[in-house]
């Protein structure tokens, strides 16, 4: 739940956070979303009801119908919550398996120790039975009651009525990820069906070409050719917007630079969160706040995610009305993912003409 854990980071882009990074990372203490793993493009889920300890099992069961969620997504969100350790305290006090906090398991675990495993489990139905009544008037799917309900769990029920959605935080959005994408997506229709539908070729598979070393600060290893620091948001979505106009490596300059839009980039513009004004005021270059196409920029401002600096993804398809989105230094630092994200989640969208598809 977000009053368990502090707000994760944001995208850097090219300022220097080996300091602040040490900082941030002791604060989160929420697992994140790495990507899926992927062979070839094909998308896996990284925990099911198959992942379930044995004699949880009918417990689970009983516990979703209860919910009205699919037992895949309350596995997944034990699995996130404690790893199935019924022992588990946080720092702040959450306890047990589903690690309620003393004044919600006062509500809902029916007078029970919270460190009795079937008795948080049990907790666990009723609470997000109740959740899912309050958030499910705002949802339009099955898929959409989850994530809601899922966010809800996290940032509390006013914050998702508040916002009508997942609220723009950057732990709620990456926990609701975590679950959904762990789960094998929501409701059997997330990101790994997505991606199989829409057979778009290479999404979850890392071809960065500056991903080594895998994690590390980029900051140390300089500008890449590019013009950005090494394996941050800006530098990734700059890699994945010169594939999309069919240059590749070692084919000399590329034809997406800031340079080459002839439009600046330096002091007093650091972060993702500049990119709107500045790229906006190159010739064709546009701003949406919906509608997004393949090959269109993400772009959250500087305070619409953690970290202050802004963040920027790469659209790679659009299924209604969730984009897939690939990012690097989002759910964990210096590291690329994907999510599949509620357009209307998105602050906007960059439309670079060459680069996006119809």
């Amino acid at each position: 739940m977000l009053n368990k854990t502090a707000a994760g980071i944001g995208c850097l882009g090219i300022v220097l956070l080996g300091l602040v990074f040490g900082a941030v990372l002791l604060l989160v203490t929420l697992a994140v979303f790495d990507g899926p793993a992927a062979e070839g493009g094909v998308c896996r889920p990284e925990v099911g009801t198959g992942s379930v300890p044995s004699e949880y099992r009918h417990a689970i069961a009983t516990a979703a119908d209860h919910s009205g969620l699919p037992e895949a997504v309350l596995a997944a969100q034990i699995n996130q919550e404690s790893r199935w350790d019924p022992t588990a305290v946080s720092p702040v006090g959450a306890q047990g398996l589903t690690q309620f906090m003393p004044a919600t398991w006062a509500q809902f675990g029916d007078g029970a120790d919270p460190f009795d495993p079937f008795a948080a489990i049990a907790a666990q139905g009723r609470y997000m039975k109740h959740l899912h009544a309050q958030v499910s008037p705002l949802a339009e799917s099955e898929n959409e009651v989850i994530r809601l309900t899922l966010a809800a769990y996290n940032a509390g029920p006013g914050a998702v009525l508040e916002h009508r959605g997942v609220p723009p935080f950057q732990e709620t959005q990456q926990y609701v990820q975590k679950i959904t994408t762990a789960s094998g997506g929501t409701g059997g229709a997330g990101l790994c069906d997505s991606l199989g539908e829409l057979n778009v070729e290479g999404v979850g598979v890392d071809d960065y070409p500056y991903r080594e070393p895998v994690g590390v600060d980029g900051w140390s290893q300089g500008r890449s050719l590019f013009g950005h620091t090494q394996r941050q948001c800006t530098d990734f979505v700059m890699w994945r917007l010169n594939q999309s106009l069919g240059w590749s490596q070692g084919e000399g300059t590329p034809p997406f630079t800031f340079a080459a839009l002839g439009v600046g980039y330096g002091p007093g513009q650091s972060g993702a969160g500049s990119w709107k004004d500045i790229l906006t005021q190159a010739e064709g270059v546009s701003f949406h706040t919906n509608d997004p196409r393949p090959g269109d920029i993400a772009w959250w401002g500087y305070n619409d995610i953690g970290g202050g600096y802004g963040h920027v993804g790469f659209v790679a398809a659009v299924e209604g009305d969730t984009a897939i989105i690939e990012h690097y230094n989002l759910a964990t630092p210096n590291t690329y993912s994907v999510t599949s994200t509620s357009v209307g989640e998105v602050p906007g969208f960059i439309r670079v003409p060459a680069a996006s598809q119809e």
